[in-house]
């Protein structure tokens, strides 16, 4: 079965062996190993070229029944050069900060230090994560906001089950073990309260760490000593946070193939180099056999000389050592062309761009026409999130803005102000002049 409901753990015969089948159902799936591999390529790893090897020629030595050492050539594959980028991080955090890194604006006075300190650090976290796997999961804990990735590491993550008929989030479980052959803990999520349970391997069945308890607490008091109160909210309070509509990784087929490729021609590049550095030997005249060269030349590498004998024939052997000289203009265009398509297809911002001190306004809003594209459809999902959340506290509200990490020319900037200087007041003056902080214009003002 691919996806296991909420109704469907509720009609189990044993639910204990069904949430158990559904935690390590997923944790085998394809998206799962797809999130894993996102986290490969994000941490600076590229998993197909970690499997890369190149033939490599060597030799055995054996002795045979005299006493005599043989020596004969073999080719074996080794482990050569393997280059991974860093174009999934750049790209995730590019797009992520450019939307999120200002943080999340709220219209409703107050509304804001509700979500507590740190939301908009860890609302930043959540985009980074979302933009890896698809989904990132935010836990409201009573007054604050907790992340919980889908895909931490291979024993660990986060998964929901789904109502049939809405297909919103009823059950939600995160797991995780410390090693393999440590105990699978998990974190449940019900509508009613959390609990934390441990799998016991020997009795197939969990045993209850953390009995199940309200999502809020408070103490009241009471003649006999204060008391803890309990209330659930409306719904589950572990919300979604999706990377697009599709709700799948920016590491799409086509980007990865990219990267794949751009790794393996850097890696192969760098095997030739290696190579290149040795000195291969041209044997004119040579009557012997393939054990026969693979015994000179390590004479050659041992004593740095090697005798020749004449067989008679007046017909010397002579080796003349010469050494290769590695092609590059194909590969350093088809790197070229490949890094032009990630930043295309990603719509991303290539920075190199964006040189010259007479670059303007209009060519800096042309080059980031492909990134503000490409947030619009972030804003969208992190939007739906922050709605979602509010909701959840009772607030009905459209008025959530993100503030982009605009790229100006700011001394073009500070010459269009003084040409509007006629037509805007004073603080409207100071509020868009970018060398000037928010917090520092109403004391100009008032200077």
């Amino acid at each position: 079965m691919d996806i296991i409901t909420y109704q469907d753990y509720l009609s189990a015969p044993d639910r204990d062996a069904a949430l158990r089948a559904a935690v390590e159902g997923f944790r085998h799936g394809a998206r799962f190993r797809a999130a894993l591999d996102a986290n490969a390529y994000f941490r600076g790893e590229n998993p197909t070229v970690a499997r890369k090897t190149i033939l490599r020629a060597g030799k055995i030595e054996t002795r045979d029944g005299q006493g005599r050492r043989r020596v004969r050539g073999q080719s074996r594959d080794v482990v050569g050069n393997r280059i991974p980028g860093g174009f999934l991080q750049r790209f995730v955090v590019q797009q992520c900060q450019y939307l999120l890194g200002n943080g999340c604006t709220l219209a409703q006075e107050g509304l804001k230090a509700r979500l507590g300190p740190d939301f908009d650090r860890t609302l930043a976290r959540m985009g980074e994560r979302a933009l890896l796997h698809g989904v990132c999961w935010g836990y409201w804990n009573a007054d604050h906001l907790e992340l919980i990735e889908m895909c931490r590491d291979p024993l660990s993550g986060f998964l929901a089950l789904p109502d049939e008929t809405d297909g919103s989030p009823r059950l939600g479980v995160q797991f995780w073990q410390l090693a393999p052959g440590r105990p699978l803990c998990v974190r449940l999520f019900e509508e009613d309260g959390v609990s934390v349970r441990r799998w016991l391997e020997r009795g197939k069945r969990w045993e209850v760490l953390q009995p199940k308890r309200p999502y809020l607490l408070r103490r009241v008091a009471a003649p006999g000593g204060d008391l803890l109160e309990g209330a659930n909210w409306p719904r589950l309070p572990v919300l979604p946070f999706y990377a697009n509509p599709e709700r799948r990784s920016e590491l799409t087929p086509a980007i990865r193939a990219k990267i794949d490729a751009y790794d393996r021609i850097l890696s192969d590049f760098a095997d030739n180099l290696d190579r290149a550095n040795d000195v291969y030997w041209v044997l004119n005249n040579f009557s012997g056999t393939v054990d026969d060269v693979a015994e000179m030349l390590e004479t050659i590498s041992r004593l740095k000389a090697v005798a020749n004998f004449s067989d008679g024939t007046g017909a010397a052997s002579t080796a003349e050592p010469r050494t290769i000289a590695v092609p590059h203009e194909a590969r350093q265009a088809a790197l070229t062309l490949l890094e032009k398509a990630l930043y295309r297809d990603w719509m991303a911002l290539d920075v190199s761009e964006l040189t010259g001190g007479s670059l303007t306004n209009v060519a800096i809003r042309a080059a980031t026409a492909g990134l503000d594209q490409k947030a619009d459809r972030f804003e969208w999902e992190a939007f739906a999130f922050v709605r979602a959340l509010l909701r959840l506290l009772g607030v009905e509200t459209d008025a959530i803005r993100f503030s982009r990490r605009a790229i100006a020319n700011d001394s073009e900037t500070v010459a269009d102000i003084a040409v509007m200087r006629a037509d805007i007041d004073r603080r409207t003056a100071l509020r868009l002049n970018p060398y000037i902080q928010p917090e520092e214009v109403e004391a100009l003002v008032e200077a």
